[in-house]
């Protein structure tokens, strides 16, 4: 069995044109070469404007085991649990998985990128299929603002889990007291009473 401690790509594009296919190929096969990894690292990055981009990760259908799973997205708005619930099915033995969600890049900030009808929801029924994260105990997510695609998620990846302990949730500097007091309490309505919720501001 072939072991890697730690594999961190660079970050795929999620949508966009054919010429951006070649790396999530290349980058599937050099995973197929592991039988385990025990750390993945993977950033995940959305074009402020999609347009008509195709969803680039089909091109991957399979991973090693995997036991923590680093996800950095840098949605620009767009929404990520399609790509997010692609990556899980494929890595449903993780015990850790560690989401961080990038600001805005500087100049973007206050500025529309998703509209109706954006092929960011591509595939549409990901909150609808079945998904089991058996092995998931722990989840962190760092910059936490509270948008309607980061509770879709964190919403899904409650239901997803059988074995979950623990959730600690770093929220953005953006987010006020009030704010922060609020999400906490909707987090805490999505989750049961045995799983430890760790809320930091």
């Amino acid at each position: 069995m072939t072991h890697l401690q730690q594999l961190s790509p660079h970050p795929l594009v999620v949508h966009g044109h054919n010429v951006f296919s070649q790396d999530h190929r290349d980058w599937s096969m050099l995973l197929n070469h592991f039988d385990h990894v025990s750390i993945l690292n993977l950033g995940l990055y959305y074009m402020p404007v999609i347009g008509y981009g195709q969803f680039l990760m089909k091109e991957m259908t399979k991973f090693p085991n995997i036991t923590i799973l680093k996800l950095e997205v840098l949605a620009c708005g767009h929404s990520f649990g399609a790509s997010s619930f692609h990556l899980l099915r494929m890595s449903s033995g993780i015990r850790e998985l560690k989401l961080k969600l990038l600001d805005m890049p500087r100049g973007l900030e206050g500025q529309i990128a998703c509209r109706s009808g954006c092929r960011c929801v591509e595939p549409s029924n990901w909150e609808t299929k079945e998904l089991v994260l058996r092995c998931l105990e722990e989840i962190e997510i760092d910059g936490f603002i509270g948008t309607e695609h980061e509770l879709a998620l964190v919403r899904r990846l409650f239901k997803w889990t059988t074995m979950l302990k623990r959730m600690t949730v770093h929220f953005n500097d953006s987010v006020t007291q009030s704010k922060g007091k609020e999400l906490c309490q909707l987090l805490l309505s999505f989750s049961t009473p045995e799983i430890c919720m760790k809320f930091l501001h």
